[in-house]
């Protein structure tokens, strides 16, 4: 092999290194793209800039009453491991209206992870925690499904992982994550987003 042709490989190696030292640990805050997730007929939408104020917030209780009874939110999230890395900063709760005759309204939180993202996926895929359970991909998204009928009333809990943000759906339905990643996407209209 020639000396260029090995420095070329060096020089590619190198790059495509910084690339992904920088894509993991140096992606940019942007403001408000949680809402980027949030289909547009959202009935309700809340933003708060930390799980801190979303847990002081009256927002809280509603969310509480889609629990299982005697669950709070805040027990649930505060004996979590993963919590920190699920929800470091900037998150929005939204409720969506019925899709399905018959079928309850779905639930959704949108947390900005950034930079945590692909190691917040690195983790999921290797969890082997009782009730996860990885159900494929839409389009290059990989979702999973977390069963626990101690966890809501009637629900199942579905979440997400894009580049940037972590997306869950508290739904009869585990396919409601699907129509958040089709807006992230930019194939359904977001809540707020100019048409």
């Amino acid at each position: 092999m020639s000396r260029a042709r090995r420095y070329g490989i060096v020089v590619l190696g190198a790059v495509f290194a910084l690339a992904a030292l920088g894509y993991s640990f140096f992606q940019s805050f942007i403001p408000n793209a949680v809402f980027g997730a949030v289909p547009e007929q959202a009935t309700f939408a809340f933003k708060a800039d930390s799980l801190e104020e979303l847990l002081a917030s009256p927002v809280c209780e509603q969310l509480d009453k889609a629990l299982a009874p005697g669950r709070s939110l805040e027990a649930l999230l505060g004996s979590n491991p993963w919590t920190k890395l699920a929800a470091p900063s900037e998150i929005v709760v939204a409720d969506l209206p019925l899709r399905r005759p018959g079928q309850n309204r779905c639930r959704v939180a949108v947390s900005w992870v950034g930079w945590r993202s692909p190691w917040l996926r690195w983790k999921l895929e290797r969890t082997r925690a009782v009730g996860f359970s990885f159900i494929g991909k839409h389009s290059v998204w990989p979702v999973w499904k977390y069963e626990n009928p101690g966890i809501a009333q009637d629900g199942v809990l579905t979440f997400a992982l894009t580049d940037n943000l972590f997306i869950a759906c508290l739904s009869k339905d585990s396919a409601d994550i699907l129509q958040l990643l089709d807006t992230y996407d930019h194939r359904i209209p977001a809540f707020g987003r100019e048409k």
